[in-house]
């Protein structure tokens, strides 16, 4: 048995014995029982602390609606990968076998329609999105030849949208806003428009000459684009370099940057999204499956609704320092491949259920390492004693919880997600690299609870206290309601 089925059971049977030490089950894993005659004549109205057994489980997971969340992959297949459209087609098809539903081109590619054609065709049979990206000229007559490409892709069926650049700078927000708005007159609202910013570790001087009043350096800099109307606020942040000892310092600035992008996008009402490192170039190296567990929960943690793997395709044949993604320049699947494709198993089977909820906070009294509660921004900063359920974390590890509020039915309907959701939930990722975390959650008296991870929902059942393990590095979500058959 190999390590990942051993963590996966024990974390099971753990919930399992937890609950028999903690509960009083009632029935068969139905749930508890009042209202029951203690043989006197006496009735007892108390409600029952109980935990649903195998079947309820499974039933559970029949019903409980499950979202998609859009993933992405930055460089498709390669025009020499797909010289016909039964390449292309091919190609495509084990992009999509590996969980992965949209791809960004390169601006480099943009100008070669045939080859996107064949993408296209190839997409639309596969049920996989594309995101073009445009080129880097913002002169006039470099946004002209870009609102060419434009005319000639946006009535494609896969294309959903742009990313008019990659990377900008405050001094090209004007031009950018520019460009968006002729490409809105030629699309109109059909089209995601947007840019992918830049990560909180590139040249502060460059990004925020002049920092806002009430703003952090970076925040001024998300904020410079704000105005120009993108749909979408997108980042990417890579924190896995050769040397292992820079992890945690790495680590802590993404912790910055992420909560950043959740005050960003709470301030305008756009949804966000990233790009995550999945490959190995020039002084990094490629995350392990445990790492790369971490950088999806990360980005979902802070309520994220989209993400993107760097990278797919291999970007040239220059393999000394070049970069290695899921595909090889010759066209064979690389190891990459499969660990990207294990990590979209696991947490599809989490149901991504917290696209239904809103980020409200974290609570961080079990984050222990220097300077990882102080990155947060201070709104962010929850406590139990604000919380009307949760009263109180316990935990082994260094652990992180999101606290999270449910959507009203309108807003989950307009964004297509769940609107089986409770009024509040709990993301609660293991930030140890290494163990295993033991996490208790102490609720304000008997309360209803979900526990999804990567075997789909593994607990359910009522009670005041639950208690979770949790592998190094990985995370469950607590929803705070349970599933029967009758739900739709």
């Amino acid at each position: 048995m190999d390590k990942k089925v051993w963590e996966r059971m024990r974390r099971v049977v753990s919930l399992v014995m937890a609950a028999a030490l903690l509960l009083t089950a009632a029935g068969c894993g139905g749930k508890g029982q009042s209202g029951v005659d203690d043989g006197e004549g006496n009735i007892d109205d108390t409600p029952k602390s109980w935990q649903a057994d195998a079947a309820a489980l499974e039933a559970a997971n029949r019903v409980a609606n499950k979202n998609e969340l859009l993933i992405g992959c930055w460089i498709p297949p390669r025009p020499h990968q797909t010289k016909t459209q039964e390449d292309a087609d091919a190609r495509i098809a084990e992009l999509a076998e590996s969980g992965l539903n949209c791809i960004s081109t390169h601006h480099g590619e943009m100008s070669n329609i045939k080859y996107l054609t064949r993408l296209n065709e190839a997409a639309v049979k596969y049920g996989v999105k594309i995101i073009i990206e445009l080129g880097t000229d913002l002169s006039k007559s470099g946004i002209k030849t870009n609102l060419q490409i434009v005319k000639k892709t946006m009535n494609m069926e896969a294309v959903i949208g742009y990313n008019l650049y990659d990377e900008p700078l405050p001094g090209q927000a004007e031009a950018l806003a520019d460009e968006l708005r002729q490409i809105r007159e030629l699309t109109g609202d059909s089209k995601l428009l947007f840019m992918n910013m830049l990560p909180n570790y590139g040249n502060a001087s460059d990004m925020a000459p002049r920092v806002k009043e009430g703003l952090t350096w970076y925040q001024t800099y998300l904020d410079s684009f704000m105005d120009t109307g993108t749909d979408v606020l997108s980042f990417d942040f890579y924190p896995f370099s050769a040397r292992q000892i820079n992890d945690v310092n790495r680590l802590r600035s993404m912790l910055e940057n992420l909560s950043d992008m959740a005050l960003t996008t709470k301030k305008y009402n756009i949804p966000a999204w990233g790009f995550i490192q999945d490959s190995e170039w020039s002084g990094m190296r490629a995350p392990t499956a445990e790492e790369l567990a971490l950088l999806s929960h990360l980005h979902l943690i802070f309520g994220l609704e989209s993400y993107s793997y760097f990278l797919y395709a291999e970007i040239s044949n220059d393999r000394e320092g070049g970069f290695l993604g899921m595909l090889a320049w010759d066209g064979t699947l690389t190891e990459v491949y499969y660990r990207v494709k294990d990590n979209n198993e696991r947490m599809r089977s989490m149901g991504y259920r917290c696209l239904s909820y809103s980020l409200k906070g974290f609570l961080t009294d079990n984050l222990r390492s220097p300077g990882y509660e102080a990155v947060l921004d201070e709104s962010l900063r929850l406590n139990t004693e604000s919380d009307p359920v949760l009263k109180k974390v316990e935990a082994d590890r260094e652990t992180l919880v999101g606290v999270f509020e449910g959507r009203s039915q309108e807003e989950n309907e307009a964004k297509g997600y769940a609107v089986d959701n409770a009024a509040a939930a709990y993301y609660v990722l293991n930030f140890d690299a290494a163990e295993t975390d033991t996490v208790t959650l102490y609720f304000d008296g008997l309360t209803e609870y979900t526990v999804w991870g990567p075997d789909g929902i593994e607990a359910m059942g009522a009670d005041n206290v639950l208690r979770l393990t949790i592998p190094a590095y990985d995370a469950i979500f607590v929803e705070l309601k349970t599933f029967s058959g009758s739900d739709s």
